[in-house]
């Protein structure tokens, strides 16, 4: 069976079980009853994030990560317990015995809660030492009159932030129609390096944008930025689980089409369950799945249609 033949037969499954509300219903339901078992099972203990010095960290007490994570930075030691990375989904949950684990890089994601005022710092000791090139923030600084990210950039021309030993500055910022491109330029030690951040601006907590379109234009131009896995990509919102969760599983998607290696049992309720297993409550809402599936479902349209486009012309010559 050839690519495209998978991602039609993939394309009439997603459609059937968007139809069928019933069904979707029952599917994401299925997806917080598994993870409300881990939890109560304590199948990926939180015991280590739960400890007075790591608790504290947390914006949220009841999102908590299963892991902790050790950052071991050549400067200093640190504990940044609300981050963990997102593996690549391992070749027998794919179904595709070519597709293994590490496809895309052992740590192709770093999902993390918006910083807090104590972790500015960690948050950029951890983008210095994984040579983090790319920022995906979801979120604003204040939602609904509360605080939802502590600001870790400077503005557009002023004056640049100092967060510990690190000096970050704003030397251009570029307004599309849902989000901004920051380019931030963070020096340690007289060394500069680049940072761009993609900050999506309307996207409510809780909830989804009323167009799939400005998302997908989003994912596609961190591709052009950084169109390879030699560094991990950041993404946050402000607990880091379900927009977070959102511009990962699509991304994730989108890598696979590009690559051609969407596999004939593709399921996005598999690879969200995997993602599960590494920070909790990723894609937090049924609305959230249920944008997952629009997006995917578009992709898979454009992929078909593409494919459909290079077969005419390699006819036609």
């Amino acid at each position: 069976m050839d690519q495209r033949q998978i991602l039609l037969q993939n394309l009439e499954r997603a459609q059937g079980k968007k139809l069928n509300r019933e069904e979707f219903a029952d599917e994401f339901l299925k997806l917080k009853r598994q993870s409300t078992k881990y939890r109560s099972d304590k199948v990926y203990p939180t015991a280590a994030s739960e400890q007075p010095e790591n608790i504290k960290k947390n914006r949220y007490k009841d999102i908590l990560p299963c892991r902790l994570e050790m950052f071991l930075f050549s400067l200093f030691l640190c504990q940044l317990e609300s981050v963990l990375f997102l593996r690549d989904l391992p070749a027998q949950l794919l179904g595709c015995e070519h597709v293994t684990a590490g496809v895309y890089g052992p740590r192709a994601y770093i999902a993390t809660q918006g910083p807090l005022p104590t972790t500015v710092i960690d948050f950029w000791r951890m983008i210095w030492e994984y040579e983090v090139l790319i920022v995906v923030m979801a979120c604003m600084e204040f939602e609904m009159g509360k605080k939802k990210c502590e600001r870790y950039w400077a503005e557009a021309g002023g004056s640049p932030l100092q967060c510990g030993p690190f000096s970050v500055a704003c030397e251009a910022e570029e307004k599309k129609n849902e989000y901004v491109i920051r380019t931030l330029k963070v020096t340690l030690n007289e060394e500069i390096r680049t940072v761009h951040q993609f900050h999506y601006k309307n996207w409510p907590d809780h909830d989804v944008p009323s167009s799939i379109e400005p998302i997908l234009e989003l994912i596609s131009e961190i591709r052009c930025y950084q169109p390879d896995d030699s560094v991990p990509v950041c993404v946050h919102c402000s607990a880091g689980c379900g927009r977070t969760g959102v511009i990962c599983a699509i991304d994730y998607t989108q890598k696979l089409l590009k690559d051609g290696i969407v596999p004939v049992n593709f399921s996005i309720f598999s690879l969200i369950q995997e993602m599960r297993t590494q920070r909790p409550s990723i894609v937090q809402t049924k609305e959230q799945y249920e944008l997952v599936y629009d997006a995917v479902i578009e992709l898979f349209k454009r992929q078909i249609k593409a494919l459909d486009a290079q077969e005419d012309s390699a006819a036609s010559q």
